[in-house]
Formats: C-alpha cells, sequence, structure tokens
C-alpha cells in the first residue's frame, strides 16, 4: 500500500467526476484548487467533484487551496508582445504603459524603487534575462542578456532584492476566506519569506474561526530558504516549491534546498511537499522520462511526505494514467527503504516521543502489518507519520474533518468510527477495523498506540502488540 501522498491539481482536465475518480482510485490522496487560475465557478464546480468523489470512493480526500501569493508580474503589453532583442536595453518605468520594446512596467510599480544597478531582472519565469545599469527617479534601465518575445503579465523575479510587495493583498485575502468557508482543510501559501507572513494568514483564520485550517507554507525565494527554519516553526508543513525557487536561486543549488527543506521538516515534524514538473513530460506522453522516476525516487528517499502534480493534471493529455505513474514509482520506491536508518537517530524528549519510537522500532522489529490509533485530534497519527514507519497507520477518528486534514500525511489513512472511552474496548474497536482495512492473517502483528486516558487531545502512553490468532 502506498504511503507517499499524491496532491493533485484540479484543473479543465480533471474537474469532472468520472476522471477524478479514476485519479483517487489510482492514488490521489489531496486535490489542489490553485486560485491563480480557477474562477469562482471552477472552485465551486471542484469542490462538489471531490465531494461527490469522496461519496463513490469511501476514500477522505483532502482539499488545499493554493493563494496566488505577492505575485511580482509584467504589465500589459501590445496584443503580439514585446520582442526583446539580447543587447539591446529598455527601461523599466513606475508610471502605466502599454509595454513596448523601449519600456515596460510592472504590477507592483514601487518595486521598481528596490532595483539598483548589477541587480538581475528575471522576466517569464527567467526565460529572458535583464541586467540593471542605470538607476534614475522614476525608472531603471536594462541591458537585454538573453532575449526572446515578452507578453503581458508574465511572472518576473529580482533574485535576492526584497521589492517591498505587501505579501497579503485584498484579493489574497478574500480568497483565504473563500478557503474558510468553502471546506478547506489546507491553505498553500505562496511567496512566505518570514514566519510574520504566515502570522498574518493565522490571523484571518482565527477571525474565520477556521484556526484548524493547515497552513503549508511554500518555500520560493532565497529569503525563504534564508528564514526557512523560522517559517516551519509556524508552520504545519512546507512545500518546496521548485518553479519560482529554481528562477530566485541558482539552478545547481535546487536539489541541495530541496533535501535542506525536507530535512528540517523531518527535525521540526512537519509535513513535507516537493512540488513543480516531477512528472511534466506526461502532460502529452503516457509514459515519464527515465529523470522524473529518478526525481520523485529521490524524493521519497529524502523523507518527503507528499509529491505534487500541477500542470500535469490541469491540463495534461493522460492524467490518470500520470497518477498511476507517480503511484507506482513511490510504491516501489518505499518497499527498498531501510526504515531502521529513519528513526535510529530520532531524539526522545518527552513520553510521547518515547512510544512514538517504540512504535515505529517494532514496527520494523516485528514486520507489524498495520499501525491503528484511535485519535480524537489526529495528533498521534501525525507524529507517527514523521517516522516514516515500514507499514500503514489506520487512525480511527470521530469527524470527517479530521480524516480529510490527515489524507497529507505519509502513511496516514483515516477511519470515520465511534470511539469509545473504555480503553479494553478502543483497542477490540481497532483490532476489528484493521481487519476490515486490509488482509491479516494468523501471526500477523499490528500495534495500537493511543492514550490511556480516553477523550484526552493530544495525549499518547499506550503501544500495544496485537498478534492475528
Amino acid at each position: 500500500m502506498k504511503k507517499t501522498k499524491i496532491i493533485t491539481s484540479i484543473g479543465p482536465a480533471s474537474n469532472t467526476i468520472p476522471v477524478f475518480t479514476k485519479m483517487v482510485e489510482a492514488g490521489a490522496n489531496v486535490a489542489r484548487i490553485n486560485f491563480s487560475h480557477a474562477t469562482i465557478e471552477e472552485r465551486e464546480q471542484a469542490v462538489n467533484t471531490i465531494k461527490e468523489v469522496r461519496k463513490i470512493t469511501g476514500k477522505n480526500i483532502g482539499i488545499l487551496y493554493d493563494t496566488k501569493g505577492p505575485e511580482f508580474r509584467s504589465g500589459i503589453t501590445q496584443e503580439e508582445g514585446i520582442k526583446l532583442i539580447t543587447g539591446k536595453t529598455i527601461k523599466f518605468v513606475k508610471e502605466d504603459v502599454i509595454g513596448t520594446e523601449e519600456s515596460l512596467t510592472f504590477n507592483h510599480k514601487s518595486a521598481i524603487d528596490a532595483m539598483q544597478i548589477g541587480n538581475i531582472v528575471l522576466l517569464e519565469n527567467g526565460l529572458m534575462k535583464t541586467e540593471i545599469i542605470e538607476k534614475h527617479n522614476n525608472y531603471v534601465v536594462a541591458k537585454i542578456i538573453n532575449g526572446g518575445t515578452l507578453y503581458s503579465k508574465k511572472s518576473c523575479a529580482v533574485p535576492g532584492v526584497d521589492l517591498k510587495i505587501p505579501f497579503i493583498s485584498e484579493e489574497d485575502k478574500e480568497d483565504i476566506i473563500y478557503a474558510c468557508k468553502h471546506a478547506g482543510d489546507y491553505l498553500a501559501a505562496s511567496f512566505v519569506q518570514s514566519a510574520e507572513d504566515v502570522l498574518a494568514i493565522r490571523e484571518i483564520l482565527k477571525e474565520q474561526n477556521r484556526e484548524d485550517m493547515k497552513i503549508i507554507s511554500k518555500i520560493e525565494s532565497q529569503m525563504g530558504m534564508d528564514n526557512l527554519e523560522e517559517i516551519i516553526n509556524v508552520s504545519d508543513g512546507i512545500m518546496v516549491a521548485r518553479g519560482d525557487l529554481g528562477v530566485e536561486i541558482p539552478f545547481e543549488e535546487l536539489p541541495v534546498c530541496q533535501k535542506k527543506i525536507v530535512k528540517m521538516c523531518r527535525k521540526h515534524k512537519k509535513i513535507a511537499i516537493v512540488a513543480t514538473e516531477m512528472l511534466e513530460s506526461m502532460k502529452h506522453n503516457p509514459r515519464p522520462t527515465r529523470a522524473e522516476v529518478t526525481d520523485i525516487s529521490y524524493a521519497i528517499y529524502n523523507g518527503t511526505d507528499a509529491i505534487m502534480l500541477s500542470g500535469e493534471t490541469t491540463t495534461g493529455e493522460y492524467v490518470v494514467e500520470t497518477v498511476e505513474a507517480m503511484a507506482k514509482i513511490a510504491e516501489n520506491i518505499e518497499n527498498s527503504i531501510i526504515y531502521k536508518n529513519i528513526f535510529a537517530e530520532e531524539k526522545v524528549e518527552t513520553p510521547t516521543d518515547a512510544i512514538m519510537k517504540s512504535v515505529a522500532e517494532a514496527t520494523n522489529s516485528l514486520n507489524a502489518k498495520l499501525i491503528i490509533t484511535p485519535t480524537i485530534s489526529g495528533k498521534t497519527a501525525r507524529l507517527i507519520s514523521t517516522l516514516e514507519p515500514s507499514c500503514p497507520i489506520l487512525a480511527l477518528v470521530r469527524d470527517e474533518k479530521t480524516a480529510n486534514q490527515l489524507s497529507l500525511n505519509y502513511g496516514v489513512y483515516a477511519k470515520i468510527v465511534e470511539l469509545k472511552n473504555d480503553m479494553d474496548e478502543l483497542v477490540e474497536l481497532s483490532i476489528e477495523e484493521a481487519n476490515k482495512f486490509i488482509k491479516l492473517e494468523k501471526g500477523d502483528n499490528i500495534i495500537v498506540t493511543g492514550g490511556l486516558v480516553a477523550g484526552k487531545i493530544g495525549f499518547t502512553n499506550l503501544m500495544k502488540i496485537e498478534t492475528i490468532k
């Protein structure tokens, strides 16, 4: 059974009940709705599709909304685009102009004030490259290093420079409120650069009485990397958003940054997600490239909880096949992992830590088939998940919200049940549900873990090994 979770972005190619049902059956665990592209109507359709597929498949599918964030984009250009010729110059101006070969503006005019001589300005996700050679009061002059044709509203970047763009725009705030009101389990926050950015979002969630929503901070800049640990401390998880991050930093540093982010997430017991171009070739081909297979494998070997599909499942021609391929790769890699190495260096600082490590070690030593944890808040299941035990984790929960929010945690599958207050009854229920979840045979070991004080949230002090008779 696959333990690495798969996030699939919902778009025109996948936003129907029949197609998304097949994607979930193929291994999709979480549905991503991107505020940058989805209209109100498309968002509503996606949520309805997800809810229907939950009923059809009986599976808990999390909903992850992805914010636009403080986007820095080129202004409006003439319809045919503007041809930037290598070696020539262009003015970046603060006034509203229609972009031409001579001058161009941006959606945030004040960003031009932050540009200094020597700064590199990347246009359209780095496809075109310019360097500032003159600075004036209301404009800067840039030399075109790599040319191309630029169109309106393309993503731009000035690596290593704080452009002083407000983190939460009015549109972003409206989108966050929308996520709160429309069944959001997770909120992916784009271009997070500091802990203050995350805390600002938490204030909005608090105002909307949705403090339960989990925040996934997307690291997409050098500043985000510089402040990584403080961001992780106030987030529920981190997404390695390799698209923009690979523009903001030298591309050769990207694998090192990815490994650093995943490792630090594991240290702080937070979710790690690796995203962008994981199976990009499958947008138009039924099979992945060898490099893509290796890319996914590298992410899983490094300890990521989830891997994400973007354009592959929004506009791709082979959306179901893409999910199938990703699931096959993930499961095959998981079967080759030496699990004892994962938790060998895990620090034990609390009684709960001791129980969690014991569960993981017992799972590996006894070749246990399943870990079952009755949990009110989902915390016990999440903590076990961070140790990446060798078998799946069945979380027995009381409500749909908790079940859906566990859909992103490595190896965790949730079942909604009526939790018992008596511990013996709780263990009996766990064994009963284990037999329903997977095929167990005589002699198989399963591990039950939870709180001896039934009903106490976030309290774990019990581990019980049961052998099927």
